[in-house]
C-alpha cells in the first residue's frame, strides 16, 4: 500500500534561510542542557545562530520542531509541525470561510512566549496558494500570495 507524505522541507528551508547553521560545539552549554532536558530522545538535531539567539531544528515523535533559545538557555519560541486536525476549530472555520477550495498542505503551531500562540500554514489551490498566519481565535494576522511548492515523497509499506 502506498502512502503519500509531504516532506516538510519548505519548513526546514525557511528556518535555515534566516539562521546560520553552526556546529554543536558552538552552542552554549545552557542552551544544549535546556534542550536535552526537554527533548532527550530528539532525532536529526541541527543548530543555527540567529541574531544572537540559537535555533534548534529536530524531529520528535515524527514531527519537525524548531526551538529558539537565548544564550542563557531560556526558551523564547517553539514551532511544531502539526496536522490540520490539530488546529483549533476557530482557525479551521476561518480557513474554510476565507479560502474556499484551498487545501492545507503544511501547518505549524508557533508559540512565542512574549506574544502567544499562532498558526502558520501553506494553502494550495492548483498552482497558486497562500502562506497565512492565524491567531488562535482564527483572525488572519498575515497573508502572502505565492506559488506553493512541495517535494512529495512516496513510501512503500512493507
Amino acid at each position: 500500500m502506498r502512502k503519500t507524505a509531504l516532506t516538510f522541507f519548505v519548513f526546514l528551508l525557511a528556518v535555515m534561510a534566516f539562521s546560520q547553521q553552526i556546529a554543536s560545539d558552538k552552542v552554549p552549554g545552557p542552551v544544549k542542557q535546556a534542550f536535552t532536558r526537554q527533548f532527550p530522545t530528539a532525532k536529526g538535531v541541527q543548530y543555527g545562530a540567529d541574531n544572537g539567539n540559537y535555533k534548534i531544528l529536530f524531529m520528535d515523535q515524527g514531527k519537525q520542531n524548531i526551538l529558539t533559545y537565548n544564550p542563557a538557555g531560556k526558551l523564547l519560541e517553539s514551532e511544531k509541525e502539526i496536522s490540520p486536525s490539530g488546529l483549533p476549530k476557530e482557525v479551521t472555520a476561518s480557513v474554510t470561510k476565507n479560502f474556499p477550495g484551498y487545501t492545507i498542505v503544511a501547518t505549524v503551531k508557533r508559540e512565542a512566549f512574549d506574544k502567544g500562540i499562532c498558526y502558520e500554514m501553506d494553502l494550495k489551490k492548483g498552482e497558486g496558494g497562500y502562506s497565512v498566519r492565524f491567531s488562535d481565535k482564527g483572525e488572519i494576522l498575515q497573508q502572502e500570495a505565492r506559488k506553493v511548492e512541495y517535494k512529495v515523497t512516496t513510501k512503500q509499506k512493507k
